[in-house]
């Protein structure tokens, strides 16, 4: 019999940071729509930062490896989303969009947020 660990939130979160930034850093340098901004790359090296510090003072157990990457898939296709409709031209954001909420309700059942209440039956004698 297994025992389900935990997930810790903290390095999902930041997961989730890195891969927005990762993705705002690489459009900024790269769409000629956008102006040039600094505090992409400043964010994503600080986020990157913390997500490696907290690797290395807490063991990731269970399920938060693949938790992590999730969110940072999330973070990844939710800004191209985000930008998608921003600038229209740019293309459509549909498959973003569904890659994005298709990873969320994975990691909203994973970390057991969305998880279907258990039902008590009333033993009756």
């Amino acid at each position: 019999m297994s025992v389900n660990k935990p997930i810790r939130r903290k390095p999902i979160l930041l997961a989730l940071l890195v891969g927005l930034c990762g993705n705002a850093t690489l459009a900024t340098l790269s769409v000629s729509q956008l102006a040039f901004s600094i505090f992409p790359i400043i964010a994503l090296a600080l986020a990157a930062r913390m997500l490696y510090q907290e690797y290395l003072s807490a063991p990731m157990e269970g399920d938060t490896p693949l938790c992590t990457l999730i969110a940072f898939l999330i973070g990844v296709f939710g800004y191209s989303a985000f930008l998608r409709t921003q600038f229209p031209e740019m293309g459509t954001n549909y498959l973003s969009v569904m890659i994005s909420l298709i990873l969320v309700i994975w990691l909203a059942l994973k970390m057991g947020v969305a998880a279907r209440p258990l039902v008590e039956e009333d033993a009756k004698s």
